[in-house]
């Protein structure tokens, strides 16, 4: 199996596929020559709600989950795979994780069928963690495969709820079709508390107004679309007005929510009367030309925020989540400067009221935070010292 940009090339050699079943391996992996009559045998037992078959080892097979089908030998059935709503492999901008695509597509289809778990000592993986830097397990358990396990379907029924959610989330997204249906799937991903989400579309000419179009079946999302592009500033005050939510959180499109994130906040929130602001740690990925994701830690910011600090360091403060109330007080985002609201405007939003209101810091990752070099906070890095020193110094 690839290891790079694994779901295209799977889903291009199921185009012209007509087997009933197709096998999938890794690079090293040592099959003895008995297992070819086995798996002759295994595919005659299926039935028809059989989706397929995890092969294991003989001396894994006690101690393995059947959902833990990453790094194992996996028979499929073409049909299963190819059929539904979303046929074949999930892509890059559903998920960023190659390591994790057999798991989704797992997940995506073992509510229609069921599954059978084999061992055999004709089967011998060669594939370890060491020899693949870029991955991290424990994180991949702890972080991603909650969010694949919870976002497959969506909620009906929760219209009454709706009317008054706790938190309402804000995307805001400019041609980042490659990004935000992952963005999307962590919000989705969440447990409680009750949570709209705000999708403010400023503009795209890709394919994000077709994937909008997918999201209308589910009542905690409203997707909005502004006639030209306005910048973000303009796009974080429109959600400002269509907020019904008490807490509004902030989420990059390219960027994606921990899988515990809202319920978290929400706790600080409730326990938090007399602030504005909630803050979090985050964990960083750098994104290579490629388009794989390399962990680089979780960033922690200082406990305490001062208007000198924020504007001297121009920090990436994620998560980030307002009191609806508060940011009507302060007029919402500045679409004054620079360049009306397009770059800083949570720098300047977060000066503003670090000197007049409570903010606090929650000490728990919640947020996952993509360094890209096509992002906007990268494209114009050599701008923010002039525009940081104006705003310290105004007569200057």
């Amino acid at each position: 199996m690839p290891e790079t940009r694994t779901a295209d090339s799977l889903n291009r050699s199921l185009q012209s596929y007509d087997e009933s079943y197709f096998l999938t391996l890794y690079g090293g992996d040592i099959l003895r020559p008995e297992l070819g009559e086995q798996l002759q045998g295994w595919m005659q037992d299926l039935e028809n709600g059989d989706g397929g078959i995890v092969i294991l080892p003989r001396p894994l097979f006690a101690t393995r989950s059947p959902e833990m089908i990453q790094d194992c030998a996996v028979l499929w059935r073409t049909s299963a795979v190819m059929t539904g709503t979303c046929p074949g492999f999930a892509g890059r901008n559903f998920l960023p994780f190659d390591s994790l695509v057999l798991f989704d597509q797992y997940v995506r289809i073992r509510h229609a069928y069921r599954w059978k778990m084999v061992s055999t000592d004709a089967y011998m993986p060669a594939r370890t963690y060491p020899e693949q830097p870029i991955r991290n397990p424990e994180l991949e358990a702890s972080e991603l495969m909650p969010i694949i396990q919870r976002s497959r379907t969506l909620i009906e029924g929760q219209r009454e709820a709706l009317c008054s959610p706790v938190i309402s989330v804000v995307i805001c997204t400019y041609n980042n079709a490659d990004y935000l249906p992952w963005a999307v799937r962590s919000v989705m991903a969440q447990t409680g508390p009750v949570w709209e989400l705000l999708i403010i579309d400023d503009g795209s000419t890709d394919a994000t107004p077709a994937y909008l179009e997918t999201l209308q079946g589910d009542p905690r999302i409203r997707c909005y679309r502004q006639h030209q592009n306005e910048g973000k500033a303009a796009c974080l005050n429109a959600a400002l007005k269509r907020a019904r939510g008490k807490w509004l959180l902030e989420l990059d499109a390219d960027d994606w929510l921990s899988h515990e994130s809202l319920i978290r906040l929400s706790e600080a929130a409730l326990n938090s009367k007399g602030s504005g602001v909630i803050y979090a740690d985050h964990y960083e990925w750098n994104e290579r030309r490629s388009g794989e994701l390399v962990f680089r830690g979780v960033k922690k910011p200082p406990e305490a925020l001062s208007r000198q600090w924020l504007l001297e360091e121009g920090p990436a403060l994620a998560p980030r989540m307002f009191r609806v109330g508060l940011l009507i007080k302060h007029n919402g985002w500045s679409t004054l400067m620079p360049q009306e609201g397009r770059l800083y405007e949570d720098i300047e939003l977060l000066a503003r009221l670090a000197t007049e209101e409570t903010m606090r810091y929650l000490p728990l990752p919640l947020y996952h935070r993509r360094i890209r070099s096509g992002s906007m906070t990268r494209m114009h890095e050599h701008q923010y010292k002039p525009w940081s020193l104006s705003i310290m110094d105004p007569d200057k």
